[in-house]
């Protein structure tokens, strides 16, 4: 989940002996923060870039972002749903009730963000066709919210199941990706369930296999991280830039990519995490669920000549992404906000409401 909690890993040695006691018992895990901050930035400088290209048209620009953030592709969401199952592991052993804050609290926040910028569009004139069928079938950027929810339910009830044999189904839509694709597409037009199978498979490894996760991250030098980067990224920069390669899986360039990320947050943070990373890390949710309004706004109100110039065209993705931080931050620290960015009460533990209403009414009496 990408609301703030505590990365802490049991005290006791992990049922895997050959991975060893990981180091990083009883204190936060820094390179989870610096992964979760990193990921969600790059989402919205992706998104930003989008924005670009849409308000600009084709630019030398343009085109260098749009291959840096296919490149990019298959370690950004990847990546985030990996430590978003790891941080989710610990509540697949606790009661459905006690878990509300990944399944009822995460639809709420869903439904609301997506009736708040329908809303907003509704107000700009932008025709919104089949409000419904979109908030229904995720057709929208939230669809993260969306996908949190569903893992978490699917990963909670096959808890049971061998999770080596849970996973390897889960791998199956991944690597079939076109087929997937063009189901989905025939299914429900313009869902995100596509991205969501894609996914599913890394939110699942992160839930069921969090400890070797961690283990073998805890393990990984200097030495591993610049093999991977070597090997990785210009795999990944031949895959996703070739037509030949280009919708089809992503399975292994994701393998790649996700171990190196990972290996080199592990270095970056061998003495604790950057004081950023830490604060954005704790605030992935307001800044991924307010993106969108900044964004529509943005391509509201500024004309696509005010970026004709490439300095200006190429600093546009970095100050939005750094507006939308910054904002969402500020948005998230005010008391009115607070149930934009986490569900009330009466969402999450709703037998409460039900048991407090006849008792007020008995003493009352």
């Amino acid at each position: 989940m990408i609301t703030h909690q505590t990365a802490m890993w049991p005290t006791s040695r992990s049922r895997w002996p050959w991975i060893g006691h990981l180091r990083s018992v009883n204190r936060r895990i820094d390179w989870i923060d610096l992964v979760k901050a990193s990921s969600v930035l790059l989402v919205v400088f992706m998104h930003a870039s989008n924005t670009l290209a849409d308000l600009a048209g084709p630019s030398a620009v343009a085109s260098f972002l749009h291959t840096f953030n296919a490149v990019v592709e298959p370690l950004r969401m990847p990546v985030f749903f990996l430590v978003s199952g790891m941080l989710a592991a610990s509540a697949l052993k606790r009661p459905w009730r006690s878990s509300t804050s990944r399944t009822t609290g995460m639809v709420y926040l869903y439904v609301l963000w997506m009736a708040l910028f329908l809303g907003m569009q509704a107000l700009f004139g932008v025709s919104v066709g089949e409000p419904v069928w979109a908030v229904l079938f995720a057709r929208s950027g939230y669809w993260y919210l969306y996908a949190m929810a569903l893992f978490f339910v699917i990963a909670k009830l096959l808890r049971n199941q061998p999770a080596w044999v849970v996973l390897a189904v889960a791998l199956v839509p991944n690597v079939m990706r076109p087929f997937v694709a063009q189901f989905f597409d025939a299914l429900t037009p313009g869902s995100l369930y596509t991205s969501m199978a894609m996914n599913l498979c890394f939110f699942l490894a992160g839930a069921y296999f969090k400890d070797i996760v961690a283990g073998i991250a805890e393990k990984a030098t200097w030495a591993h991280t610049i093999v991977l980067g070597v090997v990785a990224v210009p795999f990944g920069v031949a895959w996703m830039t070739s037509p030949a390669l280009i919708g089809h899986t992503y399975f292994p360039v994701s393998l790649l990519l996700v171990a190196f990320g990972i290996s080199l947050a592990v270095q970056i943070t061998r003495n604790g995490a950057p004081t950023w990373a830490t604060f954005i890390g704790a605030r992935t949710l307001p800044i991924y669920v307010w993106q969108w309004p900044v964004l529509f706004g943005v391509s509201m109100i500024l004309p696509g000549a005010a970026l004709a110039h490439p300095v200006a065209a190429l600093l546009f993705p970095f100050l939005v992404t750094a507006v939308v931080g910054v904002t969402a931050v500020w948005l998230h620290g005010q008391p009115f906000t607070r149930h934009l960015f986490a569900a009330p009460g009466w969402v999450r533990h709703p037998q409460s409401v039900r048991l407090r209403a006849p008792a007020a009414a008995t003493a009352g009496r």
